[in-house]
């Protein structure tokens, strides 16, 4: 029976393993999904700094300032990705009252190269919720949904407006699902020692029965023996 029990937990164990390899697979994709959109969106930003930059040569220096945007190291935010677009607003409106600034090589130049990123932010946005969609679907079917957070692997947040809070946070997402497995494992690890222990002891119990029965037996069949020669001898005694 405890032979059994441990066959079945190997055959889970290794099921579990796979299925793991199968979500951290997708799991590194939405990461990975994720940073291209961030990419995408740092380069917008500084592609719209530098336009305010040059927008400024044409204007008043204080009527631009409210334009500036900051940039938080590698990563843009939400709140910076959704304030370039109201200051791109801005500068494209402003090129309209300022000719010369409509003319600018440079202006054109960078506004030629917005538009190739904002393309490309929409494909890679389009991916990552691709990437996403495949991922919450994978957690949340049977049996995995059942072990999926214990895991460590949690729905992923869409692309939208309404998320943008949960979005910034994906740099944190499945950041624990290697010690998750850990402790699964070392905790199975001990099962299966406690497991081989048992069968161990209790084949010692058996090997030290069969024994015991086998000495029994033997001195058994010798007590026999010794009877049947007993009775065999006391005829002979009794005509002598």
């Amino acid at each position: 029976m405890l032979f059994t029990l441990f066959i079945l937990f190997v055959a889970l164990a290794v099921y579990t393993v796979r299925r793991y390899n199968a979500l951290q697979t997708l799991a590194h994709g939405v990461r990975e999904a994720h940073a291209n959109v961030m990419a995408s969106m740092k380069k917008r930003l500084d592609l719209v700094n530098k336009l305010v930059d040059i927008a400024k040569g044409y204007a008043d220096h204080e009527k631009l300032t409210h334009l500036t945007i900051a940039n938080n190291g590698a990563d843009a935010t939400m709140g910076e990705a959704a304030a370039a677009s109201g200051v791109l607003t801005q500068v494209m409106r402003m090129a309209t009252q300022y000719p010369e600034l409509k003319a600018n090589a440079a202006y054109q130049q960078l506004m030629a190269q917005l538009d190739l990123i904002e393309s490309d932010l929409q494909s890679k946005r389009e991916a990552y919720n691709a990437m996403v969609r495949v991922y919450n679907s994978s957690i949340g079917q049977l049996p995995i949904s059942l072990y999926a957070k214990q895991l460590g692997f949690n729905s992923a947040p869409y692309f939208d407006v309404e998320n943008a809070d949960s979005l910034e946070k994906m740099r944190d997402f499945h950041n624990e699902d290697a010690e998750h497995l850990k402790q699964m494992f070392a905790q199975g690890t001990k099962r299966v020692a406690d497991s081989g222990r048992r069968m161990a002891d209790e084949s010692v119990r058996l090997g030290k029965l069969a024994v015991e029965k086998g000495v029994e037996k033997s001195l058994e069949m010798q007590q026999r023996h010794q009877n049947s020669s007993a009775a065999a001898d006391a005829p002979t005694d009794r005509a002598s």
